[in-house]
């Protein structure tokens, strides 16, 4: 199997077709320029975490149709109470999981920013002599 060559040119034609598609992307969301649109993740990554820790059993029952798609719905609502027992204990240690792993790094950086605060307190200090 035979590579195809690429050249310089077919890298700056997918480069400028990216750069086209993010700049629409931009426009249509409202923003004129790259250097109006947020950053992802803003907050803290704790915070993140936090938010995301938290898991649901079921997505919600929703149907397009209005005959078939409320017998569609009844089906998964009647599925959903007969799997409960075996889908709702997972979710919880899933949640109990998430909730640790949050509260650890939680006391990490707590810990961290405490170790930082030392180690800015001694650099102000003289060097002690052994």
């Amino acid at each position: 199997m035979t590579t195809p060559d690429v050249t310089r040119d077919d890298v700056d034609e997918v480069a400028a077709a990216i750069e086209a598609i993010r700049s629409e992307v931009r426009r249509r969301s409202g923003y004129l320029s790259a250097s109006e649109v947020p950053p992802l993740g803003t907050g803290s990554p704790i915070t993140e975490a936090a938010d995301l820790a938290r898991i649901s059993a079921h997505l919600p029952v929703t149907w397009e149709t209005p005959i078939v798609g409320r017998w569609i719905a009844l089906a998964k609502r009647a599925m959903r109470l007969c799997l409960r027992w075996y889908i709702n204990p997972i979710v919880e240690q899933q949640n109990a999981f998430n909730d640790a792993v949050v509260r650890a790094l939680s006391t990490l950086d707590a810990r961290q920013q405490e170790l930082l605060r030392r180690l800015e307190a001694r650099e102000g200090e003289e060097p002690r002599e052994r």
